[in-house]
């Protein structure tokens, strides 16, 4: 039996959603710890921002802050690509759990209602099985996305928050203020 139509066995038809959401949440995971320890890794953000705000050094100091402003946003934006995928398969998830179990409880009252005779437990296992193994599932997928996205968007704003402080003491000594007490 493949590993497939074994959790097909357990899901019931949320198997696919589920795995889905599961994948997504994985590969989005990886991806956004590679991306975000090698930017942390390498400053690559408060240095390209001081190297754009240097590069427009002769520029007035509004036009240089909006100049490295709107490179910031954008850095952000790329930096927080995919947290919003993220949030949607917290919500999701938990909500395709909670699908399984009325799902799971309807196969209950349909095999109930097809029984004559004496209700067994083992005409109510199936049922309420696929019900809690759909909701557990559902969670199982939900927390680890939620713990990403929250914590990936705290480290895009520390990431961001460190950035502007070098850019802004970098162009307060462009214009000749002593920044010693800053650091």
């Amino acid at each position: 039996m493949s590993s497939y139509a074994f959790l097909q066995g357990q899901l019931g038809p949320l198997t696919m959603p589920l795995m889905l959401c599961a994948l997504l949440a994985t590969m989005i995971i990886i991806e956004r710890l590679m991306v975000l320890s090698m930017r942390s890794a390498q400053r690559t953000l408060s240095n390209g921002g001081i190297a754009l705000l240097q590069s427009h050094s002769n520029q007035p100091k509004a036009l240089r802050e909006e100049i490295v402003a709107v490179w910031l946003t954008g850095q952000q934006r790329k930096l927080a690509s995919g947290i919003r995928v993220l949030q949607i398969v917290t919500l999701v998830a938990p909500l395709l759990g909670l699908l399984g179990t009325v799902i799971g409880l309807i196969q209950v009252f349909d095999t109930i209602g097809d029984h004559s005779g004496p209700i067994e437990p083992a005409l109510l296992a199936e049922g309420l099985g696929m019900a809690m193994k759909t909701t557990a599932a559902g969670l199982i997928i939900a927390v680890p996305a939620m713990l990403g996205a929250h914590g990936f968007q705290l480290w895009v704003d520390k990431l961001v928050a460190r950035a502007e402080h070098a850019i802004n003491v970098s162009s307060l000594k462009i214009d000749g203020v002593g920044t010693e007490a800053l650091a």
